[in-house]
């Protein structure tokens, strides 16, 4: 009887530790774990390799014991039926292959190699109506594939000598551009780990840093409260894209290994944009209670400046295709085509002038104060301020509202109104 005991003891303490180390970063098990805080899943990641370590340990006592009587093994040793065997090996397959397959911080791993294509190069690989995150910072513009970033959820690059980090989450529908630099010049090298709330949270093994994407800053490690420096990236579709900037190119960083290879495919399978955006519910659970007062999967434009937070519905801007409001003090403007489904935060500060938007034809705004004509881009297009650029405000383009609300809990929603300071 002691012996069976030991037994069920090994075998629950080995497959246990195992599955605690699995549960929480696996996409298919993770709402089973959905009781656990962000802490409690950034604390178990933590010692993960103590739990592996525990699990091997113990499931490898077991086969021992249950070898040894097939050889004539020491009795002392050997004292595990057999049977043991049948159960115990195929555990350790399965396991196997789900920490292969589906353990995020593993499989969510960067692309070996990329290249930078240029226009005519990217059309032999990007459908007119495959959708990008696309980039534009200090005079340099790029393209990022939705497809291909879906995977790891980030993308390292450098742009004119400087870091960046181009970050995504599928269940979001969240883009962002990070400069993975800390303030002490540290630099980041950050991995998914898992998603907290259907939002990606990354980890970084250099600094022990961990960093919710939605959040934009340091949650939990030696830097905690820090914010990362971030630069709006703009979703759209690659022929609208190219047609408003003729100078971009694109990073270009397709699966290569099998495993890479079978989770791309999985993902755009199981969980394309377009099914996920006509659900009524979030693909994971939440903890808390999702916003009810827009649908939990429309697309929203969200603002964060200072303290302050506004979410615009793409619905509204559909009906009020230039929304011009104050948000933290700074005056900015929404403009979004609805033809092309793009769109951008712009600050209404230029030179010493705040200017006043209204809609013109199909996707242009043109200014009170000096008549001139702007478009989606943020680009003068002819009057007074020709070849001027809007400054980008930090916005995040077109993403999930249940997850803006979840991140930026007590967010005002404009649905067309005139600015927050003259409401």
């Amino acid at each position: 009887m002691l012996q069976v005991i030991i037994n069920l003891v090994l075998f629950a303490a080995g497959t246990g530790a195992l599955l605690i180390s699995y549960l929480a970063f696996s996409p298919m098990t993770r709402d089973l774990v959905v009781f656990l805080s962000r802490d409690q899943q950034i604390t178990i990641f933590k010692y993960r390799r103590t739990l592996w370590a525990i699990g091997i340990v113990c499931l490898a006592a077991l086969v021992l014991r249950a070898l040894f009587p097939l050889f004539d093994g020491p009795t002392e040793i050997g004292a595990a039926h057999w049977a043991w065997l049948i159960l115990t090996i195929p555990t350790i397959c399965l396991l196997s292959l789900a920490f292969w397959a589906m353990y995020v911080p593993v499989v969510m791993a960067p692309p070996k190699r990329h290249i930078v294509a240029g226009i005519m190069e990217a059309d032999d690989f990007l459908a007119p109506d495959a959708i990008i995150l696309g980039l534009a910072m200090g005079g340099k513009v790029r393209a990022y594939p939705r497809d291909l970033i879906a995977r790891p959820h980030w993308f390292n690059d450098e742009i004119d000598g400087r870091p960046i980090m181009i970050s995504y989450c599928i269940l979001c529908n969240s883009g962002q551009a990070f400069v993975p630099l800390l303030k002490n010049g540290a630099r980041l090298d950050l991995r998914n780990m898992t998603a907290f709330d259907n939002n990606t949270i990354y980890h970084c093994s250099n600094t022990g840093n961990f960093i919710q994407q939605l959040d934009a800053r340091v949650i939990s490690g030696p830097n905690e409260g820090e914010t990362l420096e971030s630069f709006p990236v703009v979703m759209a579709r690659w022929d609208e894209w190219k047609r408003l900037h003729p100078d971009t190119d694109v990073f270009y960083a397709p699966p290569e290994t099998l495993r890479d290879r079978i989770v791309q495919k999985m993902l755009m399978t199981m969980i394309p944009l377009s099914r996920l955006a006509a659900r009524d519910e979030p693909w994971h659970l939440v903890r808390k209670e999702i916003d009810k007062r827009l649908p939990a999967m429309s697309f929203v434009f969200g603002v964060q400046i200072g303290d302050e937070t506004c979410a615009y519905p793409v619905t509204a801007l559909t009906d009020a295709p230039v929304i011009n409001d104050t948000v933290g003090g700074e005056p900015i403007a929404v403009f979004y085509d609805a033809a092309h489904d793009i769109g951008q935060v712009f600050s209404r500060r230029i030179d010493d002038r705040i200017l006043n938007f209204a809609a013109a034809t199909a996707g242009t705004a043109r200014d009170q104060e000096t008549d001139s004509l702007w478009s989606v881009s943020g680009t003068a297009l002819e009057g007074e301020l020709t070849g001027r650029q809007l400054d980008a405000a930090p916005h995040w383009n077109q993403l999930f509202w249940f997850s803006w609300a979840a991140f930026k809990t007590g967010t005002r929603i404009n649905m067309g109104e005139p600015p927050n300071d003259q409401a």
